[in-house]
């Protein structure tokens, strides 16, 4: 990995989702000049299949209309099939792929 987290908790808008004071899950987000990107979801292995990645994506999309932006998009990688079900299921829909030594990027958009 090798992102930088210290710049992404500056830059980006980052939500954790907690119980009982434990992280379950949290989703990065970047507000584009027309839509919001979602960076990041990620939900603890043993918490998933909770909603919790769901619930995440929907306040995505409220955190969207409230800043007057009427899109979110993401981005995942090809081999993640049940990332993609997933963002599928809840209306985001392919707008294209790309083939790079680090294997398929499928880059999905919703309109809100």
């Amino acid at each position: 990995m090798t992102a930088d987290y210290d710049a992404a908790v500056k830059d980006h808008l980052v939500d954790l989702l907690e119980l009982q004071e434990e992280l379950v899950a949290l989703i990065e987000m970047r507000a584009e000049v027309n839509h919001l990107l979602i960076v990041n979801v990620a939900v603890s292995a043993v918490h998933q299949g909770n909603g919790y990645g769901r619930a995440l994506l929907a306040h995505a999309e409220d955190l969207a209309r409230s800043l007057g932006m009427d899109e979110v998009r993401l981005y995942t990688n090809g081999c993640f099939t049940e990332n993609l079900k997933l963002y599928e299921r809840v209306g985001y829909r392919v707008d294209r792929e790309e083939t790079s030594h680090l294997g398929i990027t499928v880059y999905m958009s919703k309109r809100l």
